[in-house]
């Protein structure tokens, strides 16, 4: 069985969201704001993290090209906000995937 409080709040989810008591104030803490500025924030949260998912994706893709092409990982590092080891690690990742990717392709 779930939990209705958890699963209220999931993307999509079908319960009522509005299992909290009304809404109080409390000193030293933000208030909760109401239900459509709520909402708005939310949407523009959710734009920004899509745009920062494809951001990580692109640059990730061009640490992996960068490394390929010979450039050094402590002058990637130097240009991106990654230490070498994360340089490695993240251009190791992407290098795995695309192989598999590939190895997929040839076996179709």
């Amino acid at each position: 069985m779930t939990n209705p409080r958890i699963s209220a709040h999931k993307v999509g989810g079908s319960l009522p969201t509005d299992l909290a008591g009304p809404r109080e104030i409390i000193d030293g803490m933000t208030p909760r704001p109401e239900p459509d500025v709520e909402a708005s924030w939310l949407r523009r949260l959710d734009r920004a993290t899509s745009a920062h998912e494809k951001a990580r994706a692109n640059l990730d893709d061009l640490i992996a090209d960068a490394r390929a092409a010979g450039v050094p990982l402590m002058t990637i590092a130097k240009h991106t906000p990654y230490s070498r080891e994360w340089a490695r690690k993240i251009a190791d990742r992407i290098d795995r995937e695309r192989a598999a990717s590939q190895a997929e392709k040839e076996q179709v």
